[in-house]
């Protein structure tokens, strides 16, 4: 008898990643995709994230924040066979919870250094972190996710 239904496991047995694992990552990782995206586009990129973050300083302390996240993802595929990723896969919640955290204080000093003025992306992205560490801390499917082992008939 398993916990969730047949269709929640992969091949090896083990747990999928839950649906809003995905989200919450990609949320949690902005910074890196927007650096990574300037990256690709060359022309423009730098006037990009000069827009957004206007201090360097900010951008890099923004993917320093945002690295426990893209580890945490890192872990989603082929955790049976490779140590590391196993291990990453235990962790999920933890380095998740870092960059959440990290990313709201982050996100409260720039709200701080701006006096507190309103700005809709601001707001949305405050709601959405705020959100985003609710779901981590009450996840009764991150935590099964992140702890599950493959089954034994699974292996074979």
């Amino acid at each position: 008898m398993t916990l969730y239904p047949e269709h929640r496991y992969d091949r090896h047995g083990q747990l999928k990643p839950p649906f809003w694992l995905w989200p919450i990552a990609l949320l949690l990782t902005r910074s890196l995709w927007l650096f990574l995206m300037a990256g690709v586009t060359r022309q423009g990129g730098s006037d990009i994230l000069a827009l957004l973050y206007p201090e360097p300083r900010s951008l890099y302390m923004a993917m320093a924040v945002d690295l426990p996240a893209a580890l945490a993802l890192l872990a989603c595929g082929g955790a049976q066979s490779q140590p590391w990723r196993s291990w990453l896969r235990r962790h999920t919640q933890p380095l998740l919870l870092l960059s959440a955290g990290g990313g709201l204080l982050l996100q409260l000093l720039a709200l701080h250094t701006q006096q507190w003025s309103f700005h809709w992306a601001s707001a949305l992205t405050l709601l959405g972190n705020l959100w985003a560490l609710c779901y981590l801390l009450r996840s009764r499917q991150l935590r099964d996710y992140a702890a599950d082992r493959p089954m034994p008939s699974a292996l074979h």
